[in-house]
């Protein structure tokens, strides 16, 4: 019985060192990896009535982005919204304003978990819809 339990031991112990590891190169790799980033820093001036476009990206991630999002209290203005395709790491305001006025808009991105947790990205824009 004795010879048992210390077999069952000897087994154990370099496992759980073998495990433990693992975890702590994990941990270790996921606290360094770098933040991403939700680019441009600014919107361009956007015309009420006229098509508007432009690009957001995605930058500083280890895995896909899964979406990017505005917020429904700061959102877009009305004729305009995001179109973002599944692990891309771009997508796009696009549509057609349809009132002039200073808008404070709310994007976020996030991106999906592999070993570590998914991240999140976001900014605060000021849009400006001209007449």
């Amino acid at each position: 019985m004795l010879r048992k339990i210390l077999f069952a031991l000897c087994l154990a112990l370099p496992l759980a060192g073998c495990e433990a590891g693992i975890f702590a190169n994990t941990l270790t790799s996921c606290a360094m990896q770098p933040e991403p980033e939700l680019l441009p820093e600014s919107l361009p001036v956007a015309v009420a009535g006229e098509p508007y476009s432009v690009q957001l990206e995605v930058i500083n991630t280890s895995a896909p982005v899964h979406g990017i999002y505005v917020s429904d209290t700061n959102a877009l203005p009305e004729g305009l919204w995001v179109e973002h395709q599944d692990r891309d790491s771009h997508g796009l305001i696009t549509g057609t304003p349809v009132k002039a006025g200073t808008y404070e808009v709310h994007v976020s991105a996030g991106t999906y978990g592999t070993q570590c947790a998914g991240l999140r990205a976001s900014r605060v824009y000021r849009l400006e819809v001209m007449e």
